[in-house]
């Protein structure tokens, strides 16, 4: 077990000296056109709510570290305060992430911005981020999964991704199809993402919207479907959050073999240094 570990440590640490020889410019580059190339063999990496093992979820500095690592996307989750201010926040209320209680759509901005967020239960210094913030931080660093809580908030995000001049790295992760409509319909220079829930599922959505990219589970996570995907275009997207993750840091890398052996392309995790140096070892990254 130790020395798997061992292992994928001295790899990221090879990683990061290759990767400081980059500038930001040529990595982003590698990224977007990855990300482009459904039939590539990079198994592209999503950072869940930043590089947050050290930091908060949801975090600027989450944010930064997964930048730094050289992820290829960061996931955050967007709501909307009470005046209409789009906020980074997983949970309905700000109970577990926050020393405050009570939904996020109950503060004003002025009043989420006084909160702090917490780390393992202990209260730091990290402020609640907006989304615009975190699209500056992004922008030309990294590709961004916006998990879009509140599907009326739908509007503004898009007005702030073009504000932001983001179009080319946000993807838009929605739930109904109706949804995803209606953000290509608005631009068609948008990306969107869509869960599915059977193989049969995968089909309808095709059939419908073009998008970039399908989240699967393991439930269809089968070398047929990942097929189909990439066929149509797109990018298959699987998590390894809980289970998979936690036996990668248990020392079998034998689970993520597993996850990946039917074909899907970007693996979402909590453990996105362990899984980084994995993929590189195998000679399924950049």
């Amino acid at each position: 077990m130790y020395r798997n570990i061992l292992s994928m440590i001295g790899c990221q640490l090879a990683l990061c000296l290759t990767l400081a020889a980059q500038s930001p410019d040529q990595h982003f580059q590698q990224i977007t056109k990855a990300f482009r190339d459904p039939n590539s063999k990079t198994i592209m990496i999503a950072a869940h709510r930043g590089a947050h093992l050290e930091d908060p979820e949801n975090s600027l500095t989450a944010f930064r570290k997964a930048i730094q690592l050289g992820i290829d996307f960061i996931e955050l989750d967007v709501r909307c305060t009470k005046d209409g201010v789009l906020v980074l926040m997983h949970d309905r209320t700000v109970d577990r992430t926050t020393n405050g209680t009570g939904p996020v759509d109950q503060f004003t901005f002025e009043e989420i911005r006084k909160l702090r967020l917490k780390h393992n239960g202990k209260v730091t210094e990290e402020i609640v981020p907006t989304l615009e913030e975190a699209l500056t931080l992004a922008k030309g660093k990294i590709m961004v999964d916006l998990d879009i809580k509140v599907a009326t908030c739908v509007q503004t995000i898009m007005e702030t991704v073009q504000r932001t001049k983001t179009e080319n790295q946000c993807l838009f992760f929605v739930a109904q199809i109706e949804h995803v409509q209606f953000v290509k319909n608005n631009n068609p220079a948008f990306m969107v993402l869509m869960r599915t829930g059977s193989a049969g599922q995968v089909d309808g959505v095709f059939a419908a919207v073009k998008p970039e990219a399908i989240h699967i589970d393991p439930s269809h996570n089968t070398s047929a479907t990942t097929g189909t995907i990439k066929s149509n275009g797109a990018r298959a997207w699987i998590n390894a959050l809980g289970d998979v993750d936690r036996e990668v840091v248990g020392g079998n890398v034998g689970a993520l073999e597993k996850l990946l052996s039917n074909g899907a392309n970007i693996i979402q995790t909590d453990q996105p240094a362990l899984l980084k140096a994995y993929l590189v070892s195998k000679n399924l990254y950049y």
